[in-house]
């Protein structure tokens, strides 16, 4: 399972002493407001979350003086240097997760001539409906996003964590293929396309400066079988009332969400009983939530929470209604993930 690689090298980041996460913003002291005419701000992404990584700075003088003539008796303020990346432990980081992935796709498995399987995506016919695809994208999706904040974490500026992130994941995927070619699963040209999908959703979203708008989750209920994951795509109320200035009180805590999930893709159901469900459901925003408490991404404890609070869809924190594209009906009210 690929998100066993990315626990290993969550755990070897969080076990590193004297990282970004466990120092003050070196903004706050390093810049301070020199007189009256002279104004700092401390910016958050659109998100507002606190830590330090996560916020943006901007320094906004109101007068022309030039802050380095000596005649001022308001001299510029000197900002720290920018943290050294962390170059080995992001290489470690990166080889343990690349190892990882192909490991698991070999090591449990018969090995056997390479060969590929065209699997379809989300045809009716297809052995999962679609929600195997589903399930690549939306891993994918966190991947990219979560390895781009460990490299952030290490040092590296945000855009260039970024297309670490976005490198790391894909490059994780492809080996895992390959893997999966030299066993009976095959390589899957499909599940590939679906990784880099997602992944590089995951990368646009946060270079547009959206992921606190909108985003996608995953769902992992039982290892090989897809009956009970729903997979959302979500809008993040909380977010959306940020950009318009809106008080929405307890409102700020649910998505809405459109999902896509199956039901009774197994060996040996008929088509009667197969259905491929698109929803639209509200659903708790844990991130929000734990926000809101006081959990924050900036320690190692609040990261783990946030990562599974982040990315995944929990059972029983959403209702809503789906319409089985296989027969044309509607389901619901139900949290989609149990008949």
């Amino acid at each position: 399972m690929r998100l066993i690689g990315f626990a290993v090298v969550l755990i070897l980041t969080l076990a590193v002493p004297k990282t970004l996460a466990a120092q003050e913003c070196p903004w706050r002291h390093a810049l301070m407001p020199a007189g009256d005419d002279t104004k700092y701000y401390l910016l958050p992404r659109d998100d507002e979350r606190t830590d330090c990584w996560s916020r943006g700075l901007q320094l906004a003088v109101a007068d022309d003086t030039p802050r380095d003539d000596p005649s001022t008796d308001h001299p510029r303020p000197l900002a720290e240097e920018p943290q050294e990346p962390r170059r080995l432990l992001a290489a470690l980081v990166i080889s343990v997760d690349l190892a990882v992935s192909i490991a698991k796709a070999t090591v449990p498995f018969e090995h056997v001539d390479f060969n590929v399987k065209s699997e379809g995506f989300f045809g009716p016919n297809t052995a999962h409906g679609g929600a195997d695809k589903a399930s690549h994208f939306a891993d994918y999706v966190m991947l990219s996003k979560e390895f781009a904040f460990i490299f952030e974490k290490l040092g590296y500026s945000e855009n260039a964590s970024r297309w670490m992130g976005l490198g790391t994941a894909i490059t994780g995927g492809l080996l895992n293929e390959v893997g999966d070619g030299l066993t009976k699963s095959g390589f899957s040209p499909e599940d590939l396309l679906m990784d880099a999908l997602g992944a590089g959703t995951a990368a646009l979203l946060s270079a547009a400066r959206v992921d606190d708008l909108v985003g996608f989750r995953t769902s992992k209920m039982l290892k090989g079988h897809y009956g009970h994951d729903v997979f959302p795509m979500d809008l993040k109320l909380a977010g959306l009332a940020r950009r318009f200035g809106l008080n929405v009180g307890p409102v700020r805590y649910l998505f809405f969400s459109v999902t896509y999930g199956v039901k009774d893709y197994v060996t040996g159901s008929t088509a009667a009983e197969r259905q491929r469900q698109i929803g639209l459901e509200i659903g708790l925003n844990l991130e929000e939530i734990l926000n809101d408490v006081g959990v924050r991404r900036d320690r190692w404890w609040g990261y783990a929470l946030h990562v599974l609070g982040d990315n995944i869809r929990f059972p029983f924190a959403a209702v809503g209604f789906r319409y089985d594209l296989n027969h044309g009906k509607w389901h619901g009210p139900d949290n989609g993930n149990f008949p």
